[in-house]
């Protein structure tokens, strides 16, 4: 897009870290969260994420977002990162001021470019 990569777990309906269905990972997701300290398989989506986050020039969150998400921008916002946010705040107490740019939809933000 315009010279730009984006990066986005839904893409093509895999996960960019392992490649397997997002549909069949979110089904085994509850089972591999009841050891998620030690399994192999939640610390390489971690590392793949930051990874990502440290490649990328800005991050786009995009409400409403879950808690990874959150967490993510907070971490792209601590790592000097343009936070960019798309739709309504559910929890502003989480997301602060961490954002340089907000649109209250995403024709707002395309309209924008």
């Amino acid at each position: 897009m315009r010279g730009h990569a984006v990066y986005s777990f839904l893409d093509n309906g895999a996960n960019v870290a392992s490649g397997d269905s997002v549909i069949d990972e979110l089904k085994q997701f509850g089972q591999t969260m009841a050891d998620w300290e030690d399994n192999p398989v939640i610390e390489h989506i971690f590392e793949s994420e930051i990874q990502a986050l440290r490649e990328s020039d800005a991050v786009i969150l995009l409400e409403p977002a879950g808690r990874s998400s959150l967490a993510e921008a907070g971490i792209a916002y601590g790592m000097g990162k343009k936070v960019i946010l798309i739709g309504l705040v559910e929890h502003p107490e989480v997301v602060y001021r961490i954002c340089t740019s907000r649109y209250r939809d995403a024709a707002e933000f395309l309209a924008s470019l």
